[in-house]
């Protein structure tokens, strides 16, 4: 008897043990789960507009294709935040509307902050994937960067999606000895008067190489010329659910089928590696140059530096924005609060146009060149004394031409581009052949639209 009194009271003690230290893991993990909700909470009341507190924890996860750029922004954002850490994966860009598609249909997982180049940035923004900057609790103001990128950076309903890394606004550089002898000037003003628009840069182009005994054509390639042509028509390039090829491409086609018959034009295929040796020899003039196309110069030009023999001048009918990239947040983002603290640094502050400036490349944002004015020089040995910062600056991106995008731009550029490279390899091809053939390819791609 009393040893099952002694079993009895041994058990309940035990269970009695066993209780209170249910209970007291209990409190314990109520704690903790209460300082992870409390913290939480903190964070959603952060403000948007004041900085994060210096000790903030966190990670981002990005994908993109300038690991260079993103390399260099995060690390300068950590020596504020050295508790934040980066994941980036690196991805090509003409693959990012794929990507991001195929995410959302098998619902897997987006990136805390996604790019979008312009190439395709069209369909990008459609995707109901962006966080609306211009909404609370992010209150971004379009005012804030410069206006020529305003309708890059907007889907269809007016959403600001994302904001540009850099501005990517295009001139033309040139080669300054062959301008010297053919054109009788190098300097980018003087040129900028003898060549107003593209009718009398032929007629100088035939000069050019009537003088040079068809050694020298004013560009490498048609694919060149193209860049411009095609930006300066300020159309959208579909409009109320058409394609109107003769109003947005005639006169492109005409003029690039007109610069190849006439020898304006070189047959080099532009990215190729002939295109690149070409830079460093004596046989074109002119090449289509932005902010971040300066290091293809710098890269394959090898002689280039020491004799400073590159100018940058605007291009007749008027200066174009040439690629470029934005950078938005996602919804699927699990930390929101931080991923406006980096876009806003490395977009926006002045801190990060520093970075920008030490890469060759400029901040959208205009607040940082009136904190700093000196952010808009850069000079590179290529162009000799000319302050090409300040030349994009000032006489660039006052006169360039911009045009809404449309979801279907990606599919349409790639067309443009093989229908350049058929042109350059088949040199009987009409312009209003090249204009039915980008009929039947558009029809083809887009059979609910009305292609004419």
């Amino acid at each position: 008897m009393n040893k099952r009194k002694k079993k009895t009271g041994l058990l309940f003690l035990l269970l009695c043990t066993v209780l209170l230290t249910a209970c007291s893991g209990s409190e314990e993990e109520a704690e903790v789960m209460m300082e992870k909700e409390t913290e939480l909470h903190t964070t959603l009341e952060l403000p948007y507009d004041e900085p994060l507190p210096e000790d903030y924890c966190g990670t981002l996860t990005t994908w993109g294709w300038d690991e260079t750029y993103f390399k260099m922004m995060s690390e300068a954002f950590q020596e504020h935040y050295p508790n934040v850490e980066f994941k980036f994966v690196k991805i090509q860009n003409k693959n990012v509307v794929q990507r991001y598609e195929t995410e959302l249909i098998m619902g897997g997982e987006l990136p805390d902050l996604a790019w979008a180049i312009v190439d395709t940035r069209g369909e990008a923004f459609e995707l109901d994937m962006w966080e609306a900057l211009e909404q609370e609790p992010y209150c971004f103001q379009l005012a804030d960067v410069y206006e020529y990128i305003h309708p890059h950076m907007v889907n269809a309903n007016g959403n600001v999606c994302g904001i540009e890394q850099s501005l990517s606004p295009a001139g033309l550089a040139y080669r300054r000895d062959l301008a010297k002898k053919y054109l009788g000037t190098d300097e980018p003003e003087e040129l900028e008067k003898l060549l107003p628009d593209w009718e009398t840069f032929m007629e100088k182009g035939k000069e050019v190489y009537n003088k040079s005994n068809g050694q020298v054509c004013m560009w490498a390639g048609i694919g060149d010329v193209r860049q411009f042509l095609q930006e300066q028509v300020e159309l959208p390039w579909v409009q109320n659910q058409m394609i109107d090829v003769e109003a947005v491409f005639g006169r492109t086609l005409r003029l690039i089928c007109s610069f190849r018959d006439e020898h304006i034009s070189d047959d080099l295929v532009a990215w190729t590696p002939a295109w690149y040796a070409a830079l460093q020899e004596n046989s074109h003039i002119f090449l289509p140059c932005a902010t971040w196309s300066v290091k293809s110069i710098e890269y394959n030009d090898l002689d280039g530096r020491k004799k400073g023999r590159w100018g940058l001048m605007g291009v007749p009918e008027g200066n174009v924005s040439w690629g470029g990239t934005a950078m938005g947040i996602t919804k699927m983002c699990k930390d929101k609060r931080l991923a406006w603290e980096f876009l806003k640094f490395a977009t926006l502050s002045t801190e990060g146009a520093e970075i920008l400036n030490s890469m060759g490349l400029m901040t959208a944002a205009k607040r940082p060149y009136e904190v700093k004015p000196e952010l808009k020089s850069y000079k590179s040995g290529w162009f000799g004394e000319q302050d090409i910062g300040v030349y994009y600056m000032d006489k660039i991106i006052p006169n360039i031409k911009t045009r809404a995008l449309t979801a279907e731009d990606g599919v349409i550029f790639e067309r443009l581009g093989l229908l350049s490279n058929v042109l350059d390899a088949d040199r009987n091809m009409t312009a209003d052949e090249a204009l039915n053939t980008l009929r039947s390819e558009l029809r083809r791609e887009f059979p609910d639209l009305t292609v004419q």
